[in-house]
């Protein structure tokens, strides 16, 4: 998926970045120019695709308008006016091309259209590449089916299981890495739009799309992509935060043992450790949030482990949460 946040912010940086009208212009003209392209992409993107860019872009416009107001919060009493103007503009409707073009001013006329064709043009780049990143996942690599398996790779007596489970897990002892940089884009860490009921800091967990989301102000969640493990996979409810652990030891499960696929015992924390650098326990005391050896996970179900995130974004969710926070897990 395009970085929203980052086009929507090149693209005010060209013109007059202290007038709300540039801004609310280039807000418009972003939503103008992906709608188009939406709705005209082919082959058709499916409704899902089109709601996850919907919302990645007004979450992306939520965010650099909570920016701005905070940068002009520190200005001087003439600013003030301004963030009024802005304020008036998030209670009312979008404003729209036409109605913009007469309220602009002195030095968006001077630069014209050009400069909102700069955002047109990122913002079309971005949702093209995707697409094209989207058409090159759906394809199987050669000699590979294209449905699950979940049996484990066959275990050699003595040695220690050096490749991955068939379904793209890594035994323990095995570092995949700690980044999402081999994980689609959609599962990326990333502000998104984001209606609820739900108080500021609560984690959602909507295991069926494998996202998990922490609630911000202003209808915005950090979004990060999940795996979720057969033990969890019918968990469902309310759930609070009972404990939080740095680079967690983990224990061979009796299955895993009972297969000859790990030794038994305990695994001391660090690189290679199934729960990764932070454990997150949820107060039923069997179900957790935990980072991964196998970020390449991210994304699918998979036979061991809870909810899994690639270790940088599971440190980037502790050090966000607080023990007593809610947890919602949803199918």
């Amino acid at each position: 998926m395009p970085d929203y946040y980052s086009y929507l912010w090149e693209a005010l940086k060209r013109g007059d970045l202290d007038s709300v009208g540039w801004r609310e212009t280039v807000f418009a003209k972003a939503r103008q120019t992906l709608r188009k392209r939406l709705l005209t992409e082919r082959p058709p993107l499916t409704r899902t695709e089109v709601k996850l860019n919907s919302d990645a872009l007004e979450a992306a416009i939520a965010a650099v308008r909570s920016e701005l107001r905070q940068r002009d919060s520190g200005r001087a009493a003439g600013a003030q006016a301004d963030r009024a103007n802005e304020d008036a503009i998030d209670a009312g409707p979008s404003v729209t091309v036409d109605a913009g073009r007469k309220a602009l001013p002195f030095p968006l006329k001077r630069v014209g259209w050009i400069i909102a064709a700069v955002a047109i043009a990122a913002i079309a780049a971005g949702l093209y590449a995707f697409m094209a990143t989207q058409q090159h996942q759906q394809v199987p690599p050669a000699g590979k089916a294209s449905g699950s398996n979940d049996r484990a790779a066959t275990f050699r007596p003595g040695k220690r299981l050096r490749h991955a489970a068939l379904d793209g897990d890594l035994p323990p002892g095995v570092d995949g890495g700690s980044t999402d940089s081999d994980v689609p884009f959609v599962f990326h860490r990333q502000p998104v739009f984001y209606r609820t009921t739900q108080p500021v800091g609560t984690i959602i967990i909507e295991k069926q799309q494998h996202f998990l989301y922490l609630i911000q102000p202003n209808l915005v969640a950090l979004r990060y992509g999940v795996g979720v493990g057969k033990p969890c996979a019918d968990v469902a409810g309310l759930r609070r935060i009972s404990s939080k652990v740095e680079w967690p030891k983990w224990e061979a499960p009796a299955d895993m043992v009972a297969h000859k696929l790990v030794p038994p015992g305990l695994m001391p924390g660090g690189p290679g450790n199934p729960l990764g650098a932070r454990l997150i326990e949820l107060d039923d005391g069997s179900s957790r949030i935990h980072g991964t050896n196998a970020p390449k996970t991210i994304g699918s179900s998979v036979n061991s482990g809870c909810i899994r995130l690639v270790n940088d974004d599971v440190v980037d969710l502790y050090n966000r949460i607080s023990v007593g926070d809610r947890v919602i897990l949803q199918d």
